[in-house]
């Protein structure tokens, strides 16, 4: 598996096993869209700092090749961005300082989608 491949994967797991695949493409593809707006890897944006929910622990198998699956087609551009750009994402009730204000672009299972977020403007 590819650095990018394993760091995607990791955050569609620890972000996004217990979403609909709609869900979890949608993580996979805000993680792409951060690295094309920054330049940098996908496993660069995937693992910094205070960002994402990289999982680190065993993951159960058959999520884990579901969360794959879905992280190599969008690396490899066969699937399509389901939340329109969007470079930030939050679950929960609790709205974070960075999204107070805004409208969220997509909504999609359990997650609320933004773009236009410094620094990925």
């Amino acid at each position: 598996m590819s650095s990018d491949l394993d760091a995607l994967t990791k955050v569609v797991y620890g972000e996004a096993r217990g979403e609909s695949d709609e869900g979890k493409k949608a993580v996979a593809w805000v993680v792409i869209n951060r690295a094309n707006k920054s330049g940098q890897s996908i496993q660069y944006e995937a693992t910094k700092k205070s960002q994402f929910c990289c999982y680190s622990g065993t993951m159960d198998q058959d999520s884990k090749k579901k969360c794959e699956d879905i992280a190599k087609d969008a690396i490899n551009g066969n699937s399509s961005d389901p939340t329109g750009g969007a470079t930030h994402f939050y679950s929960g009730n609790k709205t974070p300082s960075w999204a107070k204000g805004k409208e969220p672009c997509a909504t999609i299972g359990g997650h609320k989608f933004f773009k236009g977020i410094a620094p990925y403007q």
